[in-house]
């Protein structure tokens, strides 16, 4: 059997431990929440430099005291690490529900601001500004209108439970037969629908249509007169 001397052991372990962070180093950073351990391996490889000097300290400088402190120090840092990125999850985590929670009390605000409209303006009918759900002449939803949309159908669960609704789009158009101005409203209504199912409500209770209109639905005095040249209303259908 061969007999391993003290010194050579300690230079083993040193040797381990120099390869542990000469690895480390050429890995590098990982960002965000994606980082496959890698605290883990910074605190094992850490701990076990703080373990070896303790080691190195206990056993007054011997090998067999460097490679215990080495590996006691790798299994605490190594807890400490994932301690670490378990903490940054649950942050990352708690930011990103605060940032629904946002998204979702902006939406309430419009809808307070519009229901306050709605009674002072047309409070038969439930129309709203199509800026709050497209940009310009888009055709794709607002990404931020998203939150907007699926309160509606939330809201829009237990209204009328038996009526259909039509996702009613509205454009002005000098030219009724523009190819352009038909695909805006028919695109952008299944748009809505489709979050809108998203959102919680059944499939068989929307209906997607797109109107072209000679002038605006309706002209609010405390806004922009041309804001309504293009809308949007939600129609129930079975009264």
């Amino acid at each position: 059997m061969v007999k391993i001397s003290p010194d050579l052991k300690g230079s083993l372990a040193i040797g381990a431990l120099a390869w542990a962070l000469a690895f480390a180093g050429c890995a590098g950073p990982t960002p965000g929440p994606d980082k496959q351990f890698a605290g883990e391996l910074q605190g094992a490889v850490s701990g076990a430099g703080a373990g070896a000097v303790t080691g190195f300290q206990v056993g007054a400088g011997t090998g067999p005291g460097a490679a215990v402190g080495a590996g006691v120090g790798a299994v605490a840092g190594g807890i400490r690490g994932l301690m670490q990125d378990q903490e940054e999850q649950d942050l990352l985590g708690l930011a990103a529900a605060t940032r629904e929670q946002r998204r979702v009390a902006v939406a309430h605000e419009i809808l307070e601001d519009q229901y306050r409209r709605r009674l002072e303006m047309h409070p038969t009918r439930e129309i709203y500004p199509a800026d709050l759900f497209f940009y310009g002449d888009e055709l794709k939803l607002r990404r931020d209108a998203v939150p907007l949309v699926h309160e509606l159908a939330r809201l829009n669960k237990t209204r009328l439970p038996w009526s259909r609704l039509a996702v009613v789009v509205y454009a002005q158009a000098a030219d009724k037969n523009s190819e352009f101005a038909k695909k805006l409203v028919n695109a952008r209504s299944k748009q809505i629908v489709n979050e809108l199912v998203s959102g919680g409500l059944e499939p068989r209770r929307l209906e997607a249509r797109g109107v072209l209109v000679d002038a605006p639905l309706l002209v609010d005095p405390a806004d922009n007169p041309g804001r309504y040249n293009q809308a949007v209303e939600l129609l129930p259908l079975d009264r």
